[in-house]
């Protein structure tokens, strides 16, 4: 065996160890593992995976298969995460400093940057953020190895090569401990692909749950919520009938004549309950206030989550993929 072949072999080894402090299982998600091993993810507590977690509480080992997709159209990455990936060395056209003429490494990959809702990441404090989030931020605290002169999203688009993207992580916030609980539903949303009864069924006892936790009479933010769980359960209903995908194998359903991806329907009725289930807790609360003389704190935040639901109903009545897959 070559020396380099031992260095290498070793080198693996250590990056394992150094991951596994950081990461409890093997990543369920295989684009997470190839992302995990390009350069420019870093690793330890300095890794992209543990910095983004310390910001938004993301469970990355629990992840399921399908979490992330690779996509060539950048446009539908505008919002969610996606990590701009470029196949080894190549020019690049926007150096500013000899030293910069070219970038990535030759024979591998390398995540050139890392964008959450069209934004930059930079590494801020043991966290990630958008430039500005932290002080004395430049070019170096940017995720990934891109250079000053290539981190702008439309430079980003001419330069990578892959694109992976992770449409929704809000549903898979809140740590590994609460991501065990949050599974089991997933697990009926992944058997949505196959006993579309048994995710109506389950659909249904949520909104249940969380209507009983309703102080007073229905209103208008019932009736939506109403509106949108009939509007999923036949959606998903309507997917199973005839299995259909896209061209990135992603399974499709119709709703109001269009073509919509099924993961993007049961993604946006997990967040309108869960904007439910706050709405309600707001409501509640608001209704103390008011009792009290406590102020209009909770009316007010009450009245914010009640638009964000009214703009989930409003997608699903268009039927757009992008709209749904968006709120």
């Amino acid at each position: 065996m070559k020396k380099s072949d031992i260095t290498k072999i070793i080198r693996e080894e250590v990056i394992n160890i150094i991951r596994s402090q950081y990461i409890n299982e093997a990543f369920a998600e295989p684009l997470l593992s190839k992302l995990d091993k390009m350069s420019g993810m870093d690793r330890g507590y300095r890794s992209f995976w543990t910095r983004f977690a310390n910001t938004h509480d993301i469970a990355w080992d629990k992840l399921p298969k399908g979490s992330i997709t690779k996509v060539t159209n950048p446009n539908i990455v505008k919002s969610g995460l996606a990590f701009w990936v470029i196949n080894g060395r190549k020019h690049n056209p926007f150096s500013t400093e000899s030293w910069s003429s070219s970038i990535g490494y030759e024979g591998r990959d390398s995540v050139l940057a890392v964008t959450l809702d069209n934004k930059i990441l930079y590494a801020a404090g043991s966290g990630v953020g958008p430039k500005g989030s932290s002080r004395h931020q430049s070019s170096y605290d940017a995720v990934g190895i891109g250079k000053r002169g290539t981190l702008m999203v439309k430079k980003l688009k001419e330069l990578s090569d892959e694109i992976y993207h992770m449409a929704d992580f809000e549903s898979f916030r809140g740590g590994t401990k609460e991501m065990k609980a949050k599974r089991a539903d997933l697990k009926l949303g992944k058997d949505t692909f196959k006993d579309s009864s048994a995710w109506k069924r389950a659909n249904m006892q949520r909104y249940r749950d969380i209507l009983n936790a309703r102080v007073g009479s229905r209103d208008t933010v019932d009736a939506m919520v109403a509106k949108i769980v009939k509007i999923a359960n036949e959606a998903v209903a309507t997917g199973m009938e005839v299995i259909k995908t896209n061209n990135y194998d992603a399974l499709l359903t119709t709703i109001n004549g269009n073509e919509v991806e099924m993961n993007y329907v049961t993604s946006a009725m997990t967040r309108a309950l869960r904007s439910y289930a706050e709405y309600i807790r707001q409501d509640n609360a608001a209704t103390k206030e008011k009792e009290q003389g406590y102020g209009d704190y909770n009316a007010k935040a009450s009245k914010e989550t009640a638009g964000y639901i009214k703009k989930i109903l409003q997608a699903f009545e268009s039927g757009n993929n992008r709209e749904i897959g968006r709120y």
